[in-house]
């Protein structure tokens, strides 16, 4: 399977696993790969925004989290880690993918003041989950147990999947996205 199927796939099974994480198991399609997985973004210079980011809301079900969310998905980049943010010089972080991941979602959630999610799936590892807050903007509306990169422009929290998923219901996502201002924060629930 070439790297372009490998990518394809990872982003159908990823659609589902929002999907019923955001409607608590009830339904595997309320999300799915937006058209072109954002590059209409990139191509339209912004006239699709509705189209930003690998994912998109395919009934108004999940139509609220794309109005203050950008999630985008990765796979691969194995010989890279978060590791690899924090202690290379910064002349090489121009060519360091993994900075480039993030920093290229930070950019878009500072035009759109939105937040981002990304999803990185390293062969044989876990499934992570980055919450990107741009520094200027809102608070995150999801803050995660740890807070791993804190640069002049954006702050990166990171968690496993697993973690993410059973902190933050789409439930307690919905219900924040309802009554979001500026000085909301959604915390991670305590496992009791």
């Amino acid at each position: 399977m070439n790297s372009k199927s490998k990518g394809n796939t990872f982003e159908r099974d990823m659609s589902r696993m929002l999907s019923l994480w955001w409607t608590n198991g009830k339904r595997d399609d309320a999300i799915w790969r937006s058209a072109s997985s954002g590059a209409l973004t990139t191509v339209g210079k912004g006239r699709y925004l509705a189209h930003t980011g690998d994912f998109a809301a395919t009934d108004a079900e999940a139509a609220p989290l794309f109005d203050k969310v950008i999630i985008e998905a990765k796979r691969g980049y194995n010989r890279y880690s978060m590791q690899d943010l924090l202690d290379i010089p910064e002349d090489a972080a121009r060519s360091n993918p993994v900075w480039e991941m993030f920093k290229k979602l930070a950019g878009a959630c500072n035009e759109q003041e939105k937040v981002g999610l990304l999803l990185w799936k390293r062969d044989r590892r876990d499934l992570l989950a980055f919450s990107i807050k741009v520094c200027h903007t809102r608070p995150s509306i999801m803050t995660m147990y740890r807070c791993l990169v804190h640069t002049p422009n954006f702050i990166v929290y990171g968690d496993t999947w697993k973690e993410f998923s059973s902190s933050f219901s789409g439930a307690q996502i919905k219900s924040l996205l309802d009554s979001l201002d500026a000085s909301s924060v959604l915390t991670p629930s305590t496992p009791s």
